[in-house]
């Protein structure tokens, strides 16, 4: 099986960089951060600031979702709209939503945070499939 990598590097670019503006915008603490820190049972003065080892993870695993979501995409014959958007909601159902709802069960979270957690990731998938299927 040959798989094509020519995605749209441009594309994959503008996708990460929307992801994190929505994240940062999402755990912000006028919109959900204040709600995720009481999930965590922390505080903003006991997380601080990311920091640039933080940042960095974040911007690398941006750009991978949105390629690997890329080359799925091309490599499924995604051309639409339509396509990104249902490209995205598979993505989060099948390996998102699944091994976070594990992850809560064994850690013994509240599943409030998996629902925060995973509508935040949900809106990230459909809106970089959407991107990065639509902008080929």
């Amino acid at each position: 099986m040959a798989v094509n990598f020519g995605v749209n590097y441009i594309a994959v670019v503008l996708a990460a960089v929307v992801a994190l503006v929505i994240g940062f915008i999402w755990y912000s603490p006028r919109v959900f951060g204040t709600r995720w820190m009481a999930y965590l049972g922390t505080t903003q003065a006991q997380l601080g600031n990311p920091g640039p080892t933080g940042m960095a993870v974040g911007v690398v695993a941006s750009l991978i979702n949105a390629w690997v979501l890329a080359v799925l995409s091309l490599n499924l014959g995604g051309k639409t709209l339509t396509d990104g958007i249902m490209l995205g909601v598979l993505a989060w159902l099948g390996f998102m939503a699944t091994i976070t709802a594990a992850q809560i069960s064994f850690e013994k979270k509240p599943w409030g945070l998996w629902v925060l957690n995973n509508a935040h990731n949900l809106l990230v998938q459909v809106i970089m499939g959407a991107i990065v299927t639509a902008w080929r």
